[in-house]
């Protein structure tokens, strides 16, 4: 079994010229950040005239705002996600094959709105209400949906049983998100270059290093950590 985030399927159609506008801005956004982009320079890029896109926002804030709201996976992980944590499929493979896929899921997901989450970053100070819904609308979902799945494996056996869940599977969401920040937004991958498998390979070893669970032989429980 293959977990795959394929962007098409998670993306409403995005038809007419509202959607042209904020294509055109994520460009202009991540080309010349925020305050280096005007709307003179989204509609070039959008081609369209400058008083169309004042039809359909009332600055290039309004835009950026918009673009924050909008344009970030949230269908990915309001529906996907937490439908692969609950299919039977998942809980028959060994742990740390299904954590691995839906670890390859996730930073997929991420790499595909780059530009969005890094002006999310960026200008997270000026809006924190859109920071708190980018975080509640994505990481929250997987982290809880992450804490989930690792409960279960615990109630099983497979793993240690967990004190704090949550705070678990944020550690193990940390790990993964250091690809992105090392390798992406400070293009660490110019200097070494790394696989996403074998970066989310070495993460769930680690990981499942932390919480394996000890049989009376000392021996761990989590068949084929070692087997990469």
């Amino acid at each position: 079994m293959k977990l795959k985030y394929n962007p098409a399927e998670h993306k409403p159609p995005r038809e007419g010229k509202r959607e042209s506008i904020m294509d055109a801005a994520i460009e202009v956004f991540g080309r010349s950040g925020l305050d280096g982009a005007s709307v003179d320079e989204i509609a070039r890029t959008a081609g369209v005239a400058k008083g169309t896109i004042y039809l359909y926002f009332k600055s290039k804030h309004d835009i950026f705002e918009a673009v924050l709201a909008e344009r970030w996976p949230g269908p990915f992980l309001d529906s996907l996600l937490p439908d692969m944590a609950s299919i039977p499929e998942l809980y028959e493979l060994p742990i740390e094959t299904a954590m691995e896929e839906l670890g390859v899921v996730f930073l997929d997901a991420v790499e595909d709105n780059l530009i969005v989450f890094r002006l999310a970053l960026g200008e997270a100070y000026r809006y924190p209400d859109r920071a708190e819904h980018l975080f509640e609308s994505t990481f929250l979902k997987a982290n809880r949906m992450v804490a989930g799945y690792l409960e279960r494996q615990a109630e099983a056996g497979i793993i240690a049983p967990l004190p704090t869940p949550l705070i678990t599977a944020r550690c193990l969401q940390g790990m993964l998100m250091t690809y992105i920040l090392s390798q992406e937004l400070l293009q660490g991958k110019k200097f070494t270059p790394i696989e996403k498998r074998d970066w989310v390979k070495e993460v769930v070893r680690l990981f499942l290093r932390g919480v394996e669970a000890k049989g009376q032989s000392g021996q761990t429980q989590t068949e084929g950590v070692d087997n990469y």
